[in-house]
């Protein structure tokens, strides 16, 4: 059976979903937006003894899945049909095994190792936070982003960091950013990191390795997770002690 999520059923939801990326970014969705919203939805599946065995998440169609081996995989294929999801994103073996190949799929990682308290930035000044509008900057010249996309970026971003569910780390040369990491998806127990950018003309200099050991400690004692969408990602991740996790994997509705 799968039904939306009540606001009774959150504890259970979030000690479903701790321990895992797509479970993060479910449980972290829903801090950050609630179970009000028209744009914001939160399935849970449930076995014949009402316990649950995969949750669901939507954010304008852009849905997430994390669920367990026990999970009804035809009735999770027919509700994500018909419930109006534009993308999915969860394991790479449930992609597999409730649609076939995926459109995109990457390694993953997870940092759950003690961490050295101090961290050096070569120079460059760190602080916690960055504002909105100037990481988005530093994303678009970067590359990772698009300046066509700022008011949707602007929006959720803001907001999750306004409810506690995004945390944002800097590296700034004359009260510039130069570096920037970002967790998107924040629970008691696990994060996700989002977005990690050097300026072109800062790379080399250990900023990107330095904001994401400050982000981390920032975090701790979670389990830290990213989504890698190619080798160089991956090889960055596992320089600073990043495990591998298994592997994700999205799909085009």
């Amino acid at each position: 059976m799968i039904r939306l999520v009540t606001e009774k059923e959150l504890p259970l939801l979030e000690r479903f979903c701790e321990g895992s990326p797509f479970g993060c970014k479910i449980a972290g969705l829903q801090r950050a937006y609630g179970l009000l919203l028209p744009f914001a939805r939160f399935w849970v599946q449930t076995d014949e003894h009402g316990k649950i065995t995969a949750a669901v998440s939507s954010l304008d169609g852009a849905s997430v899945l994390h669920l367990k081996s026990t999970a009804d995989g035809d009735e999770l294929k027919e509700f994500l049909s018909a419930a109006g999801c534009r993308t999915l994103l969860c394991g790479e073996s449930a992609a597999h095994a409730l649609y076939g190949a995926p459109n995109r799929a990457g390694e993953m990682f997870v940092c759950s190792a003690d961490l050295e308290e101090s961290v050096t930035a070569g120079g460059a000044k760190l602080l916690e936070e960055v504002p909105v509008r100037a990481l988005f900057s530093l994303l678009c010249e970067c590359g990772e982003q698009r300046a066509g996309q700022f008011e949707p970026f602007y929006l959720d971003v803001s907001h999750r960091v306004r409810h506690g569910a995004c945390l944002t780390q800097g590296a700034y040369f004359s009260d510039r950013p130069v570096a920037c990491a970002m967790a998107g998806s924040i629970t008691k127990t696990d994060a996700v990191l989002s977005a990690v950018a050097v300026h072109p003309d800062f790379r080399r200099r250990g900023l990107g390795g330095a904001v994401v050991r400050a982000l981390l400690l920032r975090l701790s004692p979670r389990a830290v997770y990213v989504l890698c969408e190619n080798e160089r990602a991956a090889l960055f991740y596992r320089s600073l002690s990043f495990s591998l996790a298994g592997r994700w994997a999205e799909l085009d509705f």
